[in-house]
């Protein structure tokens, strides 16, 4: 992203670029730029966030 932003990795691969994630594990979901809402992977063991500049 131009300005920063993060990258997601679900167990060590880049899953997606954003500026805002939220999780929701009761839901086993997550929603991205606080609009998309997506199912969480399958048996997922680590999620990474690195902060990008």
């Amino acid at each position: 992203m131009a300005e920063g932003g993060f990258l997601v990795k679900f167990d060590g691969k880049e899953a997606f670029r954003c500026y805002a994630v939220a999780f929701d594990y009761d839901e086993w979901q997550y929603t991205v730029n606080n609009t998309e809402n997506h199912k969480l992977p399958p048996l997922i063991k680590k999620i990474n966030i690195v902060v990008e500049e």
